[in-house]
């Protein structure tokens, strides 16, 4: 008799279930936090973490600059037709979302953002892609045209795109309480709030726990490349720092960072839209550093050298307007890189080609030998070390011919020919 009444119970259950709205377990939100361009290791991060989530609500936290992958309409598919209530809020203040981001509160069952924030440049979906307008009105036919081709600046809930407006996550956490949102073939009341009268003021705060989910730690070290000004740091970063280490006297620590960054620079170049010209202005630059350095001399190649690397670094990619590099940190990468082949590079070169001497004016009158032609540039054996030469080109100066040390221009010797 009793299994007949659990049984009879829970059949009753079935069939009243689905006839009104069913309310969220326990409170607990999940806000999954995805913050700046969205390469293929954020989206699967976004996607698993919707799938995995035994939260009552998850809430994606929007700050996307670019969207760098067409797989993402998977993750628009899934906010169409989530396992658990999901909304999309937009913020903080100065969240953007461009490209396919910008579609993600139209498509989310509740899309929200923070006043300040600006959604927009929906067009192109994917960033460096042609024009996807009517793609966005096939997917989303109420979606504000002002937001395809442009931007909106976020002050108050917009038809077709946002239902509400919050300026923290924990206020908009709140303002979702009461809001019912279709579930499969179900409806699901969100409780997300309660109330309670401290001082005789009564005070709302979220009524279950509220948990981060951030990307792992490598995602977070890769993705540090994703952006433009990033990617273009980490390169001329790395390309700077194996220079170093070509002049200094072995491997070290800086070999280790080089290769670092060179790395993060490199998966950065494999997710953007990178403009090659621009890639090939920046190696240009570094070679006529390069060439100036091996004369010892900071002269037009370096200044033109400077200027490339510059240019590189401002149309690093193709993918205006969503990205576009910040000019004045370009320039602060651009000046910090050529401070540090004045001054820091030239101090390396002087230490790994002078003697242990301190001064060098007793070398004024002493002979060596060239260790190859000096027409007008080369390198002398002087006392058992070597240095850096100039001559005149019509001097002949070939390798193994005896020298004289004429004068001493900072640690290049001048030199002329010993005639028998």
């Amino acid at each position: 008799m009793r299994r007949r009444l659990i049984a009879l119970f829970i059949l009753a259950l079935a069939v009243l279930g689905p006839l009104g709205p069913a309310e969220a377990a326990d409170g607990s939100v999940d806000v999954v936090v995805l913050s700046g361009p969205m390469d293929g290791r954020l989206l699967v991060f976004a996607t698993e973490a919707i799938q995995d989530s035994t939260a009552s609500l998850v809430i994606l936290q929007v700050d996307v600059s670019a969207v760098l992958v067409d797989d993402a309409t998977d993750l628009l598919a899934l906010l169409a037709d989530p396992p658990v209530p999901v909304a999309v809020w937009v913020g903080p203040a100065p969240a953007v979302a461009h490209g396919m981001a910008a579609l993600l509160p139209a498509v989310a069952k509740i899309g929200g953002a923070a006043p300040g924030t600006e959604i927009g440049w929906a067009s192109p979906l994917v960033a460096g892609h042609g024009d996807d307008a009517e793609r966005i009105t096939g997917i989303i036919p109420e979606f504000p045209g002002e937001a395809i081709a442009g931007t909106i600046d976020v002050v108050a809930p917009v038809p077709g795109l946002l239902d509400v407006v919050q300026p923290s996550i924990g206020q908009f956490i709140v303002a979702l309480d009461g809001m019912t949102v279709p579930l499969g073939d179900a409806t699901v009341t969100l409780s997300t709030a309660i109330h309670e009268l401290v001082d005789g003021v009564d005070t709302v705060s979220p009524s279950g726990n509220v948990r981060f989910v951030e990307p792992g730690l490598i995602d977070r070290v890769l993705r540090l490349g994703v952006g433009p000004e990033t990617a273009f740091f980490f390169l001329v970063m790395g390309l700077t720092l194996a220079v170093f280490e070509f002049y200094s006297a072995g491997p070290g620590l800086a070999a280790g960072v080089a290769l670092l960054c060179l790395v993060i620079a490199g998966y950065g170049m494999a997710v953007l839209p990178i403009w090659w010209p621009a890639l090939a202005s920046i190696g240009a630059g570094f070679v006529l550093y390069v060439v100036e350095f091996q004369r010892n001399d900071l002269g037009w190649k370096s200044i033109a050298g400077t200027a490339l690397i510059g240019f590189g670094g401002l149309r690093f990619v193709s993918a205006s307007p969503q990205m576009i590099p910040v000019w004045w940190i370009v320039f602060l990468v651009v000046l910090g890189t050529a401070l540090f082949f004045v001054f820091a590079m030239t101090t390396v070169v002087r230490s790994r080609f002078s003697t242990q001497t301190i001064g060098r004016e007793h070398l004024v009158g002493r002979t060596g030998t060239a260790l190859g032609s000096i027409a007008p540039d080369g390198l002398v054996v002087v006392d058992g070390a070597e240095w850096r030469a100039r001559s005149t080109r019509v001097s002949g100066i070939e390798s193994g011919d005896s020298v004289i040390v004429a004068g001493i221009d900072g640690v290049t010797l001048e030199v002329d020919k010993i005639t028998s």
